[in-house]
């Protein structure tokens, strides 16, 4: 079997989660988020609640302390990891790097396996992205990969 076949199957999931994360980095952005106070508003419920899982709380409180920083961090962080899914570049490394973020906010927000939350889930997806490149596919990285080592496309 090549590698096409299954790299095909995950385009439509490579496509929903770019857009997903490109409209939740733009509602961030209209939102005020490289301002911060939207942040601050939400570290704080989730401190205040005490859902963030303790070896997590120290950078919880990092963010909590730093909110322009890092607002601005998770805004831009959206849309150019939801970017790069949508049109398949460079998907191995704004998928490792998405995952990293939103994995994050699922420890900061105590999110376990049960709903609500899907951070976790689009997490351990951007994870199977890093694993399989569905860019290769529909996506700038079949152009690429030829002329970049394996491990960015």
């Amino acid at each position: 079997m090549t590698e096409r076949i299954p790299l095909a199957y995950l385009f439509p999931l490579r496509v929903l989660f770019g857009v997903i994360l490109i409209i939740e980095g733009w509602r961030k952005l209209q939102g005020d988020w490289l301002h911060g106070t939207p942040l601050v508003t939400t570290l704080g419920n989730w401190l205040a609640a005490d859902k963030p899982y303790g070896a997590f709380l120290p950078v919880v409180k990092l963010a909590f302390a730093h909110p322009k920083i890092f607002g601005a961090l998770v805004t831009i962080g959206e849309l150019t990891v939801g970017l790069s899914l949508l049109f398949g570049v460079l998907t191995r490394i704004s998928s490792a790097l998405g995952a990293v973020m939103l994995f994050g906010f699922a420890l900061g927000a105590g999110q376990g396996l049960a709903p609500p939350g899907n951070a976790l889930l689009m997490g351990v997806v951007c994870v199977l992205f890093v694993v399989a490149p569905p860019g290769r596919f529909l996506g700038v990285d079949a152009y690429l990969r030829s002329r970049l080592p394996r491990w960015m496309v």
